[in-house]
């Protein structure tokens, strides 16, 4: 049973993107999520781990990064989301300039000066982006933007807004340290994500209006 798990966890990144108005990129499969979550739980041990490149916080199997996690390197490039055997596998990537959104294959990138899309990139290459995903003569207002965005308490989000409300991925950081990676929807945690609190427990799953659910 453990093979095939593995065999249907490879291609979850296949999962990604399309080019539905309105949308950036589908959600991945639920049932897939799932899975990986499952088989994470079932086989995984919370760990925090530094070596020379950076410190990762998540979980592990067998020595190696797997499940969901967060790498902060010492570059100065954070990775949150899903790593398997070691390799990042689906979340967001910030740098100092760019954030990448998606797959390693399949993704949304941003410019966070701006908060505008540079680029939609696939399997096949790069798209030429169309209203809504980039300005245009007709809308010359995208309704998409990546940015960081601080409220009053203190809490901090970093990551998609669609008409102005959080929805796509994207990293909130609450004042007493805890932070949540995942899914949004017109404002609201809701889909799969991870919470880490400051001594480093992660609980992840899927989030349906703001509320974990099992």
């Amino acid at each position: 049973m453990k093979r095939y798990l593995i065999v249907l966890l490879a291609f979850l990144p296949l999962f990604s993107y399309s080019q539905v108005t309105g949308k950036l990129y589908d959600d991945m499969c639920d049932p897939l999520q799932a899975v990986f979550c499952d088989y994470v739980k079932n086989e995984a041990s919370v760990n925090s781990i530094m070596n020379d490149a950076g410190q990762y916080i998540g979980t592990v199997i067998d020595d190696n990064l797997y499940g969901w996690g967060v790498f902060f390197s010492n570059l100065g490039i954070t990775s949150y989301g899903q790593y398997r055997n070691g390799r990042f596998m689906f979340g967001i990537i910030i740098t100092e300039t760019i954030a990448k959104v998606g797959s390693e294959n399949n993704y949304v990138m941003y410019d966070l000066a701006t908060g505008g899309i540079i680029s939609l990139h696939t399997t096949e290459g790069d798209i030429d982006l169309e209203y809504p995903y980039i300005p245009s003569v007709e809308e010359p207002v995208s309704p998409y933007s990546f940015r960081k965005e601080t409220y009053s308490n203190g809490d901090v989000f970093i990551g998609e807004f669609f008409e102005g409300r959080r929805h796509g991925y994207g990293v909130y950081s609450w004042s007493n340290g805890d932070f949540w990676y995942g899914q949004y929807k017109d404002g609201y945690r809701n889909g799969y994500g991870m919470l880490i609190k400051t001594n480093n427990h992660v609980y992840y799953g899927k989030w349906v209006g703001d509320r974990k659910v099992e």
